[in-house]
């Protein structure tokens, strides 16, 4: 299990339906599956090909798991108690989130970009986050958990996440640090112009989060 698998199964409850969705190899199922943290464990995928993978490392655990073929929850007839949605972009989660008709009580993301459209969209649909921050593993990755209850984000909140800005881990300082040295040198070897205005103001943004505190 990689790093990033690692610290999203640290955060899993269980309960009694989990839902692994876009599980891939099914590695975070197989977690649930032998620790116990769940009466039924979906497997789902978008791809049957990819869900045939879960399916090979899981069949032998029967009843308790179920496979599934499924655009997020779409083809979904339990709601799930809590569920993972990672290995996908922020906008991916986003519409998966967007086109449930219910949806668990608790979830545990993990977009690789447009992170902050997870953040506005678990606030419009009624959930608080609970964590929120930066790690990495080979690249940097965003850990989002959520529950069901009312939550607001600041800008710069919404930007970064919540827990990095309160407790900056080195990961998440790195990440600015790198991302600031980029920008300055795009800045540098093409000008100041309007069509850079939005990475001027996330550079301005990083800045005030890097120095300003």
């Amino acid at each position: 299990m990689t790093r990033r698998l690692e610290i999203i199964a640290k955060h899993i409850k269980g309960g009694k339906v989990f839902a692994d969705v876009g599980c891939d190899h099914g590695i975070i199922s197989k977690y649930v599956l032998d620790n116990g943290l769940a009466d039924l464990v979906i497997a789902s995928d978008i791809s049957s090909k990819s869900l045939q993978k879960a399916k090979n490392l899981l069949n032998s655990y029967g009843d308790k798991v179920q496979f599934l073929v499924s655009d997020g929850f779409k083809n979904f007839t339990i709601t799930p108690t809590e569920a993972v949605i990672a290995g996908m972009g922020g906008d991916e989660i986003v519409s998966i989130l967007e086109g449930a008709t219910s949806l668990p009580n608790r979830l545990i993301l993990s977009p690789q970009k447009n992170q902050r459209k997870v953040r506005e969209i678990l606030i419009r649909k009624n959930y608080k986050i609970c964590d929120d921050y930066t790690i990495f593993d080979n690249k940097f990755y965003d850990i989002i958990v959520a529950e069901k209850g009312e939550d607001f984000y600041l800008e710069l909140e919404l930007v970064f996440g919540r827990d990095n800005l309160k407790l900056r881990p080195k990961d998440f300082i790195k990440k600015l640090s790198l991302e600031e040295k980029k920008f300055i040198k795009i800045f540098n070897e093409n000008g100041l112009d309007g069509k850079n205005l939005d990475l001027q103001n996330y550079l301005e943004q990083i800045r005030k989060v890097l120095y300003e505190n």
